[in-house]
Order: structure tokens, then C-alpha cells, then sequence
């Protein structure tokens, strides 16, 4: 199933219009039927907006987007998701946002530390 459609089946589960949904996401309604209608495809930070307004995981819609498993070692280590497959777009917007966590995470435990010393 493309992104669009499950887009559009999962709000309409949430029955919430596309009108709703742009207003939430602050886009225009045109936009997001685009989304819907696999005109254009929303970037990896408005998916993740949009799973969160439908409570759904962002794997849900990314699933079929060239999206890979890998459960060959039963044993662990590498089982898990291969993420390389992905557009070169959201991998660059995936990783600056790690990079971007990682720094709030860095300032947060200084913060910490001097409050705690």
C-alpha cells in the first residue's frame, strides 16, 4: 500500500477530515491531499507530525517505502531495520535530527550536573 493511502485510511480511522489535518500540521489542505493522493510526499518531520496527531507509529506509513528487515541473526546483532534503503532526503533529515537530539542531550546533562554539584 503506498504512503497516500495509508495515510488517508488512517485518518479516516481517526475521523478526522484533511482540512483537520493540515490545520493541525499547519499546512495548507491542498497540501496534505497531496500527500494523500501520492502527488507529493510529506518529509520524514511531518510524518512524524502525522503519527503522532494519529497516534500511529512512523514505521506504519513507512513500511513499504522501500523499507527493509533484516532477521538473519537470530542471535542479535544485527537483526532490526536496514534504514539505508530510504531516499537520500530523509536520511539526511533522520540523521540531523539524531544530531540535534544528541546535542539537547549533551546541554541537558550540563544543566544537570550543575544543578547536582
Amino acid at each position: 500500500m503506498a504512503l497516500g493511502e495509508k495515510l488517508k485510511q488512517a485518518r479516516l480511522n481517526k475521523n478526522f477530515s484533511q482540512e483537520y489535518m493540515a490545520e493541525v500540521l499547519q499546512i495548507s489542505q491542498k497540501t496534505y491531499s497531496n500527500f494523500e493522493n501520492n502527488k507529493t510526499k510529506p518529509d520524514f518531520s511531518q510524518i512524524e507530525e502525522i503519527s503522532k496527531v494519529l497516534e500511529a507509529s512512523v514505521l506504519d506509513f513507512l513500511s513499504d517505502e522501500k523499507l527493509a528487515f533484516n532477521y538473519n541473526n537470530v542471535n542479535g546483532g544485527n537483526n532490526g531495520f536496514v534504514i539505508n534503503q530510504l531516499s537520500e532526503k530523509i536520511l539526511e533529515q533522520y540523521e540531523l535530527r539524531i544530531k540535534r537530539l544528541e546535542e539537547d542531550n549533551i546541554y541537558l546533562k550540563t544543566l544537570l550536573d550543575k544543578f547536582v554539584n
